[in-house]
């Protein structure tokens, strides 16, 4: 539960619920509800609680709360500090509450047209967000990650672990070239984390708003375009039968491009369709990593008895998916033109 000495540091008012949020893997959520209206406090996962990470947050979402995209907004302490701490040294961050419901898979052109259309929108305008961000916590460095799996394959290469999985090792490796994206993409501010419980929506199925903002960076725009459409058009993740569906990005496309307003360049725009293939080898070589490593990845006991065989199951999926976008590629290109 919330040590009282967390709830003290913040003028919510008077407490009347406090529950547990149970979607998000990372932080501690809870949502509580006061005479003052409903808020969300995190206890942060120790690699998301730096000041940085902290103060890169607030500067967005204040931003974003400012131009009225719809984003919680970050809640300071009676101090005026972003993040509060407990007897414990654990860090909490508190922000407004947004409604809306939120979907774990996209199975539907009208929610992918909506995604597209909230995540077309956050990268128009945050292209006009003046900040240096401050965390060095960046996502989808994908050479580095294909050195890191070069490195941990090396290592393990006569490990009886590698029996299972030469062959997928085999396919990652040989197809690590082809997915390399250009060096030269401009920096522009986005999310980070794009997957699509990441929006709400409301009973009519517009995108109502956007959270988990803990991730947002600069980076090439392209690196979120490639989440964004390999998460949405796959099915389950771990699915060994994954394939990509290209109703859904065209819908999910078509919305992004109209609101977006002309920010993605012709370069960018004929590279998207290769962004899906690179970020989803760039994943499946993580979920390989940690096959070997065994200490990364959350993974469902209910179905799988170690987190070494929901990650083989994992390795599978999105190779399978991998397969499957290259087999629609020029279907893909079409479709952004």
């Amino acid at each position: 539960m919330i040590p009282n000495e967390v709830l003290a540091q913040y003028s919510i008012g008077d407490v009347k619920t406090v529950v547990p949020v149970s979607i998000g893997l990372i932080h501690q959520t809870y949502q509580i509800t006061t005479d003052l209206g409903t808020f969300i406090l995190q206890r942060l996962h120790p690699l998301l609680s730096s000041p940085a990470i902290g103060k890169d947050f607030f500067v967005v979402t204040t931003f974003l709360n400012d131009k009225k995209f719809p984003a919680p907004k970050c809640v300071l302490t009676k101090t005026l500090k972003i993040l509060a701490t407990d007897f414990e040294g654990r860090t909490w961050r508190m922000q407004t509450f947004l409604e809306g419901k939120s979907y774990s898979t996209v199975r539907d052109a009208k929610i992918a047209s909506e995604a597209g259309r909230t995540f077309g929108m956050l990268h128009a305008t945050l292209a006009g967000l003046k900040y240096d961000f401050k965390s060095k916590k960046i996502l989808h460095e994908t050479e580095k990650i294909f050195t890191i799996f070069t490195r941990i394959i090396k290592k393990q290469w006569k490990s009886p672990l590698m029996g299972d999985v030469a062959a997928d090792v085999a396919f990652v490796s040989q197809e690590m070239h082809k997915v390399l994206l250009p060096r030269t993409l401009p920096m522009r501010a986005i999310h980070g984390d794009p997957k699509i419980s990441n929006l709400l929506f409301d009973v009519n199925g517009k995108a109502c708003g956007l959270v988990d903002l803990d991730t947002c960076n600069r980076r090439p725009l392209l690196v979120e375009t490639g989440d964004m459409f390999r998460s949405w058009c796959g099915n389950e993740e771990d699915d060994a039968r994954n394939e990509f569906h290209l109703d859904i990005f065209r819908s999910g496309w078509k919305g992004y491009a109209k609101a977006s307003d002309g920010l993605i360049t012709a370069r960018e725009r004929r590279l998207v369709p290769l962004s899906v293939a690179t970020i989803t080898l760039e994943l499946a070589s993580r979920f390989l990593v940690d096959y070997f490593k065994d200490d990364y990845f959350g993974w469902d006991s209910s179905r799988y008895s170690s987190r070494r065989a929901h990650n083989l199951a994992r390795v599978r999926g999105q190779l399978s998916l991998y397969r499957d976008i290259w087999k629609k590629m020029d279907r893909m290109k079409k479709i952004v033109g």
